[in-house]
């Protein structure tokens, strides 16, 4: 099984890849980790792995995983579906955090709108 972790280098986001590297350990899964960067209208994206994912790379080293590292660009919730789907994740893993109230009430949550179009599990990490 392969695991996709979406990281952004955050408080949730890091409890998220804490809980992807025990359960790629768990399960001898290979674990994927990605970054969402935003189309930026008129440049050609970098696909390189960038600051955050080298940071999320070397956490999840100190916990005893290898990871594979993937730039995506665009929307959040479509890039990690999407990349989810290109390197077969059977799990996207995803840290949450409260919404504001009109968060909310414009259903802007990122990790409910990956609940809602993957085609795998989702585990949303609070």
């Amino acid at each position: 099984m392969n695991i996709l972790l979406a990281y952004n280098d955050t408080d949730v986001s890091n409890r998220a890849l804490e809980r992807a590297v025990q359960l790629a350990k768990l399960y001898e899964a290979k674990l994927v980790v990605t970054s969402v960067t935003p189309v930026a209208v008129g440049t050609a994206p970098d696909m390189t792995p960038g600051p955050e994912l080298r940071k999320a790379e070397e956490r999840v080293r100190e916990l005893g995983v290898e990871a594979q590292l993937v730039e995506a660009i665009g929307d959040i919730a479509s890039a990690l579906v999407e990349a989810a789907e290109e390197h077969d994740a059977g799990l996207i893993v995803i840290g949450t955090r409260e919404p504001s109230q009109v968060e909310r009430m414009l259903g802007h949550s990122v990790s409910e709108q990956v609940q809602r179009m993957a085609h795998c599990d989702v585990l949303i990490v609070h």
